[in-house]
């Protein structure tokens, strides 16, 4: 074994790497296949950018938090970036569910600013390479997406410092277009500079950046349900291109969604 592979073993031992790489491929079939089943598709916008980056350097992600869905989002957008990513997650939340330890997620131990502040060092030390990416979500719970301010936390801005590398925001958000079932919609920001971000302005680029992505994703709502109903679910979002293709866009057991499906073909509009 050589010095640079110890030094890197060391340095994901001290980060609490737990990665089970079977395990993690298993769960993101298993995480394709409820999305497709359970949302309405999940659309996608700046991926082949953010995927580009990522292969040129590390990169620190940055998402909002709306729903327990985004746990799995995260499984097959980590993937299609084709990079090594982690996950930073409460040490506490990752003791009750220790099964993402082998998916990727790092614990960080809050119960003190020294202790957390150490947790922080020793994720930031992984991105030492191109491919390699850090995703947290700084509001730290659920929260609708529409709530202004976003409410972050400030452990991006502490990550940061330890490694000021290129930020991307992924905004997150579950659209009802036509069906039962939400879209779930998502995009990547361009990176921004280390440099140009670091220190106190992160976090307001931070949340002005997720706002941005958060209204770009409004607008192509509208147009994607403005006097057209959507009857094909390879019918693109606009702006944004399918990751996963919902897998029916009216189930057969579902009789209001017959019954919808025949109004429209008889002419009916609801305006």
């Amino acid at each position: 074994m050589t010095p640079d592979v110890e030094a890197d073993l060391r340095a994901l031992a001290r980060a609490g790497d737990a990665r089970r790489p079977a395990i993690l491929d298993y769960a993101r079939r298993y995480a394709r296949r409820r999305l497709a089943h359970g949302l309405d598709g999940v659309w996608v916008a700046g991926l082949p950018q953010a995927r580009a980056a990522l292969a040129s350097r590390p990169l620190i992600f940055v998402g909002n938090h709306v729903s327990w869905w985004d746990a799995m989002l995260l499984l097959i957008l980590d993937e299609a970036l084709g990079g090594l990513g982690w996950a930073v997650m409460d040490s506490e939340n990752l003791r009750k569910l220790p099964f993402l330890g082998w998916l990727g997620a790092l614990p960080l131990d809050r119960s003190s600013a020294e202790r957390s502040q150490e947790g922080l060092q020793a994720c930031a030390a992984l991105l030492d390479r191109p491919g390699r990416a850090l995703w947290i979500f700084p509001q730290g719970r659920q929260r609708p997406a529409h709530l202004r301010p976003l409410d972050l936390r400030r452990g991006v801005q502490a990550l940061h410092a330890n490694n000021p590398v290129e930020v991307v925001t992924v905004s997150i958000d579950y659209v009802f277009l036509e069906r039962a079932h939400p879209a779930a919609i998502v995009r990547f920001s361009a990176p921004m500079p280390g440099a140009a971000v670091a220190g106190k302005a992160l976090m307001p680029a931070v949340e002005s950046s997720l706002v941005d992505g958060l209204a770009a994703i409004d607008l192509a709502a509208m147009a994607a349900t403005d006097g057209r109903a959507r009857s094909n679910p390879a019918d693109p979002f606009p702006g944004f291109v399918p990751l996963v293709r919902p897998r029916r866009l009216v189930d057969a057991e579902d009789i209001g969604g017959r019954l919808l499906g025949a109004l429209r073909r008889r002419g009916f509009r609801a305006d």
